[in-house]
């Protein structure tokens, strides 16, 4: 059994361990291999330090996964390896949907990047729709000129009809 609770400092490092290895799992393969050596976990504690993103992490002592929001966009959501296939990430996405749909939005939105299949799959089930793919730049330290883009598919599901229970 997992509880869903908003988190909190002390969950900072699990939550920089699991986002690494999440990242790397879904996004090696997927990605220009420069941007790799960006992807440290230093790099991943300074974007949580520095995020206005509002999470929620999936607990059972320890951190099992997380889920971020932002206005209508479902930012980040991750799950520790050992705890994929448990129902852990649907009940983060329904959290964070309540999030957007408390915020007033009708709709929400995620990016993926295309060819996470384990990404695309999930949010298909889950009643959300592709409604574009683009070319998007990748977030990269400031103290870099490297630039660096993949294919990214937007996904849009209305959620004004969504209540947790």
């Amino acid at each position: 059994m997992f509880d869903i609770r908003r988190i909190n400092s002390s969950d900072h490092d699990a939550i920089v361990q699991l986002w690494h290895q999440g990242w790397h799992d879904a996004h090696a393969q997927l990605v220009p291999e420069g941007v790799l050596e960006y992807r440290t976990p230093e790099y991943f504690r300074k974007w949580l330090q520095s995020s206005d993103d509002e999470f929620w992490v999936a607990v059972d002592g320890d951190v099992l996964g997380f889920v971020s929001a932002n206005g209508d966009e479902l930012v980040k959501l991750y799950v520790l390896r050992k705890a994929r296939g448990t129902g852990i990430a649907q009940t983060l996405l329904s959290r964070a949907e309540q999030q957007i749909q408390d915020k007033g939005f009708p709709e929400a939105k995620v990016f993926c990047t295309a060819g996470n299949s384990r990404a695309e799959k999930f949010y298909i089930r889950e009643g959300w729709s592709l409604s574009r793919t683009f070319r998007d730049q990748l977030w990269l330290p400031e103290t870099t000129t490297r630039r660096f883009d993949v294919r990214t598919h937007c996904y849009r599901k209305k959620i004004s009809s969504i209540s947790m229970s």
